[in-house]
């Protein structure tokens, strides 16, 4: 079965205005943000790739995410270094299109775009460079943490010297958000 959706990745030429009618629940306003304020000049710079999730039929803007290289700090017993990872720093689905199923499963549009276009760009991104895991820093809700453990198969760090270590490597911006990764290999 074909996607209902097509990526493309967020061009400078792009009119922003479409950007600003892109939908978020809970005035999730940081999102918006970002997408119309920062995601262009990052994509330039090559801090971030932003990713348009479009409609096959219709090219309506459904989604977009952002990922980018990433190390994490890796603690085995004695021995610590840096492991080569993939990011995502974002992931966000209009809210006209979030409760829409895309399958016989009743798979909803962001399961539908992690599974089958998030998930294969980091794969894809895994067989040319070395990669061990994607990853988040989710915001410590419980609907969003058990959404991304039990629709979209992430896992939390269950020892708790290694959440400690891991710790440092949050992000100022995601102040008090869950470290959460999902293993490439």
């Amino acid at each position: 079965m074909e996607s209902p959706f097509y990526v493309e990745l967020l061009s400078s030429s792009l009119n922003s205005y479409e950007l600003k009618k892109f939908r978020v629940q809970h005035d999730e306003t940081q999102l918006t943000n970002y997408l119309c304020k920062i995601a262009k000049k990052h994509q330039k710079e090559n801090l971030n790739k932003i990713y348009l999730v479009r409609q096959r039929t219709s090219d309506s803007l459904v989604a977009w995410f952002a990922l980018k290289a990433a190390t994490l700090p890796y603690n085995d017993k004695d021995e610590v270094f840096l492991t080569p990872a993939i990011e995502m720093t974002h992931f966000a689905v209009d809210e006209r299109y979030k409760a829409i199923s895309y399958d016989e499963n009743s798979m909803k549009t962001g399961e539908f775009i992690f599974w089958n276009h998030i998930l294969e760009t980091a794969k894809e991104a895994a067989q040319k460079i070395a990669c061990k895991d994607l990853f988040i820093f989710a915001i410590d809700t419980p609907k969003l943490v058990n959404y991304y453990k039990t629709r979209l198969c992430f896992r939390e760090l269950e020892n708790i010297e290694d959440k400690n270590f891991f710790e440092y490597a949050e992000p100022d911006y995601d102040d008090g958000c869950k470290f959460m990764f999902f293993p490439l290999s």
